[in-house]
């Protein structure tokens, strides 16, 4: 099995079953024109129920079922019809999407045409696949995205009940928590600095000038499919800070980077403090700069297509701390205590949220 079909099957799950599946069957066959052969269907991993769809025509399908509480689904899929809207009405010259079928509100159902021989731009960095003129395309096409003109009735705030628990957890998301995520919260509220640093990006993030955005940018996100580069999952979409796409997918990089640096860091136990401290140091500059020069190349495809203002690359810096915490929220749901390599991550994302303007440079941010 080579890499690419190795790494398209490990994404690829046992399908959940389909309740009511006779009126699924009716709903994909109703908006898509083909029959959906349920028995050969095959899930893929996520927080939505994702499904590869056999068709008994031939042409595979990709449908998603939103999960949540309705009017919370309801409203993703209205992000998602909006997006789909504003991009039939302008074609765009390299932003790729998959071909969308239509939706069902009853059922909370998507349906797309599958992209075949596709791979997550993700698995291609974890693989060590994914070049800087991959990245420099991946910059022109976000540009185009925040390029495209203001689409009618989509609200322009952002969903921040996560970065809001940093001033305090209600009772019951507390109750909720696992120790992992107590002990998370803990270092991070109570850390003054970081609390109104992030009040501060949020500040200046409102006052910038909005953009059509993604809303939830990650390298998985991105398909690449031969030459075309597709951009899925728009149940985010909306009008704010362009910063917040451009720190998320940077974000990516940074942290890829840090978090190989903590695994393939070997210190002897016999160095001082202040030797110790120089050698983490040293290692992660080593690591940062396999990833500068990827940064680098997708700030300058993005600015050749959109036109960022002044202060894009600081406050996308500080979404790139911001992403640092939202991972390690997300890590810490399954774990009872936090690591120590956990901690040294938060630390790095600590200096991006609180000194943006000096971790820009640094990741290939700098020019503007």
């Amino acid at each position: 099995m080579d890499l690419k079909e190795e790494t398209r099957t490990t994404r690829l799950v046992a399908a959940r079953p389909v309740a009511r599946p006779e009126e699924f069957v009716q709903a994909v066959a109703s908006l898509s024109g083909a029959t959906p052969v349920v028995e050969g269907m095959r899930g893929f991993l996520g927080r939505n129920d994702n499904w590869l769809v056999p068709t008994a025509e031939g042409p595979e399908l990709f449908v998603k079922r939103l999960r949540g509480d309705r009017a919370h689904a309801a409203a993703r899929m209205n992000r998602v019809l909006a997006f789909q809207r504003l991009i039939a009405g302008h074609p765009t010259a390299e932003l790729r999407v998959p071909e969308f079928h239509g939706a069902d509100a009853d059922e909370c159902l998507l349906v797309f045409g599958y992209v075949p021989d596709s791979r997550a731009a993700s698995d291609l960095l974890a693989a060590g696949e994914l070049d800087v003129e991959l990245a420099y395309r991946m910059g022109r096409v976000l540009g185009e995205v925040h390029s495209l003109p203001r689409a009618e009735d989509v609200p322009e705030s952002a969903d921040d009940r996560r970065a809001n628990a940093f001033y305090a957890l209600s009772p019951e998301d507390y109750a909720n928590c696992s120790g992992g995520e107590v002990e998370a919260w803990a270092l991070l509220q109570h850390d003054s600095v970081l609390v109104e640093a992030l009040a501060a990006l949020h500040r200046v993030s409102a006052a910038a000038p909005a953009t059509v955005t993604h809303g939830d940018l990650r390298l998985d996100q991105f398909l690449c499919s031969g030459e075309d580069l597709y951009v899925i999952d728009w149940e985010e979409f909306r009008h704010h800070d362009p910063a917040r796409d451009v720190g998320g997918f940077a974000g990516e990089f940074v942290h890829h980077a840090v978090a190989r640096m903590f695994r393939e860091l070997d210190l002897d136990t016999g160095l001082s403090p202040g030797a110790a401290h120089a050698a983490i140091v040293a290692a992660g500059d080593r690591h940062l700069s396999a990833v500068r020069e990827h940064i680098r190349r997708f700030w300058q495809g993005y600015r050749e297509v959109a036109r960022p203002d002044d202060g894009l690359a600081v406050r996308a810096t500080g979404y790139i701390g911001w992403h640092f915490f939202d991972r390690l929220l997300a890590g810490a749901v399954h774990g009872a205590r936090l690591s120590a390599v956990e901690r040294g991550m938060a630390g790095i994302g600590r200096n991006a949220l609180t000194t943006p303007e000096k971790f820009a440079p640094t990741i290939g941010l700098g020019e503007n």
